[in-house]
């Protein structure tokens, strides 16, 4: 990383946070135990990944599974917000998860298009841009910049790291217009009225996630929509009062039986929060299926996602 970038992220963030992320990256990205909330790591387990895949060419479900990884779902969600200002209902969120843009070359401008078809006031990417844990990330960045020139949200586009994502990573995403949120929130504001975004770094691998510092100095009040990776610290979300959870990480599952059953979720929580739309507590939140794959090229029973919030305050009669 850049000298002058690493010195804005250490001013922004502390160097203790710095000196925590940037040791794990270098001693434990291959790793496949972390010191995270996750306790194993299959996606870094190259050797048996390799294996897996020459079984499932075997039986004869491959192609039909990398064919899976561009046929992308819109969802749209439904999100009753009580808290939310006026100013803001109606508010579109277009919510990207587990992007792995290396995927395959030209995976960024086949998301641009089906992004493009969309109409959003805000986009919100919680994490994992790139298909490794480790090695080249360059082609990552030649993605994000094809997907980028169709990010156009008016309110603008905020992201988080991921289990897969390096530190250096930050300046390079902020250069295509993404503001990246390290354990840090920011104010949007309209028609004088205010909404936050809050960003939490992963806490599934690297276990670096800062509640109390993400938090401090938003209003008691205020409307706050958090962006956490994986839906492993629900508890430490509602007890800092979130209004709406977004989050990824876990695939819902990407390697699914018939029926979309799950046969791994790869997140130390129950199953309701893997998926989809749910509850915690009072707070909605949802758990994105993701935009890509992780692992292995392939989507089985599992179709990747891109997700349109539609937040309201109460249910219309």
């Amino acid at each position: 990383m850049e000298s002058a970038a690493l010195e804005q992220i250490i001013q922004r963030c502390g160097s203790d946070y710095v000196s925590k992320r940037l040791t794990i990256q270098v001693e434990h990205a291959a790793s496949v135990l972390g010191p995270g909330l996750g306790s194993f790591h299959f996606e870094n387990l190259e050797f048996a990944l390799k294996v897996f895949g020459k079984v499932l060419k075997i039986i004869g479900v491959w192609n039909r599974g990398y064919f899976n990884t561009t046929n992308h779902k819109i969802v749209h969600n439904n999100v009753i917000v009580p808290n939310l200002p006026e100013a803001f209902e109606g508010l579109k969120i277009l919510h990207l998860s587990d992007l792995h843009l290396d995927i395959q070359p030209g995976f960024g401008s086949h998301l641009g298009r089906l992004v493009s078809s969309q109409k959003f006031d805000l986009c919100l990417i919680t994490g994992d841009y790139r298909f490794h844990t480790h090695s080249d990330y360059y082609p990552t960045f030649s993605e994000i910049e094809k997907l980028s020139k169709d990010l156009k949200a008016p309110l603008g586009n905020f992201g988080i790291l991921g289990n897969h994502d390096f530190l250096e990573f930050v300046p390079k995403l902020e250069r295509h217009n993404i503001r990246m949120l390290l354990n840090e929130a920011c104010v949007i504001e309209k028609n004088g009225q205010e909404l936050w975004i809050i960003g939490l770094d992963d806490a599934h691998f690297y276990g670096v996630h800062d509640y109390e510092k993400a938090f401090a100095g938003i209003p008691g009040n205020a409307a706050k929509i958090l962006m956490i990776h994986s839906p492993e610290t629900l508890e430490e979300a509602y007890r800092y009062g979130s209004d709406f959870i977004l989050c990824g990480h876990t695939h819902a599952g990407q390697l699914c039986l018939p029926g979309g059953i799950p046969i791994w979720m790869n997140a130390n929580c129950p199953r309701t929060y893997c998926r989809g739309a749910w509850t915690y507590k009072g707070i909605p939140g949802f758990t994105s299926a993701g935009v890509g794959s992780s692992g292995l090229p392939l989507r089985l029973n599992c179709l990747p996602e891109i997700v349109i919030h539609h937040l309201k305050s109460k249910v219309l009669p």
